[in-house]
């Protein structure tokens, strides 16, 4: 008796804690589709992306990886040097309008914690990063902005079986595509990250995605 009154508290105390878990969750997802019950904000994940939900308190809501993508040949030999196309999305809170606030992250002369906080995880906005496009973008009843972005990187590769520390020093560029929107107060800020050279296949398929998003409607 005293044993299965000790099984029923582990499982309970186990139910318990994945609850718990869950709570603690930026949102979830189910059959494929990521819903934000904090922000109201859904997205249909494809098949072709992995994803991982980040902590309720935190901007940052949802990383995708892409499950398989192409190595450049400089990194063939060293293929954790490989930016993995990722898409992160960041959700905050402004007063500004969707140009406004695209402007502060472009403009040298703005700064604030919350611009910082933004480009720590938006790496294709930060430094150096030289914008290619900028435009209005409609998803269903969501209007926003995109901009396209690419910004050059510099990595040393070592030699393949030597022992030495000889190295390759090799240049290249991310590319960058972030889409803005908001729903009220909140600003939706969606980035695609990858190697420049698979950046518009990869792009096409970001837009894509795009689609899928949406801001449900309070009851």
């Amino acid at each position: 008796m005293k044993r299965l009154l000790i099984a029923v508290f582990l499982v309970a105390l186990f139910f318990s804690l994945v609850s718990a878990k869950k709570k603690d969750l930026a949102g979830s997802v189910e059959n494929g589709t990521y819903l934000d019950d904090i922000y109201n904000v859904s997205l249909v994940i494809p098949d072709a992306w992995d994803f991982s939900l980040k902590k309720s308190k935190s901007p940052v809501r949802i990383i995708l990886s892409k499950k398989q993508y192409d190595i450049p040949i400089q990194f063939q030999n060293a293929p954790n040097l490989t930016t993995v196309p990722k898409i992160v999305m960041y959700i905050d809170t402004t007063s500004l309008n969707v140009d406004q606030f695209v402007d502060s992250l472009l403009s040298e002369q703005y700064k604030s914690k919350q611009k910082n906080n933004i480009l720590s995880q938006f790496k294709s906005l930060f430094g150096n990063a030289l914008v290619k496009r900028r435009s209005k973008q409609s998803i269903g009843d969501i209007t926003g902005v995109r901009i396209a972005t690419q910004m050059k990187y510099t990595v040393e590769v070592p030699w393949a079986g030597s022992e030495s520390d000889r190295a390759d020093v090799v240049s290249d560029f991310y590319g960058g595509s972030t889409f803005f929107a908001k729903d009220g107060n909140n600003i939706v800020m969606l980035q695609l990250v990858c190697e420049w050279r698979y950046f518009d296949v990869l792009e096409k398929d970001f837009v894509k995605m795009l689609d899928g998003l949406k801001f449900i409607k309070k009851q």
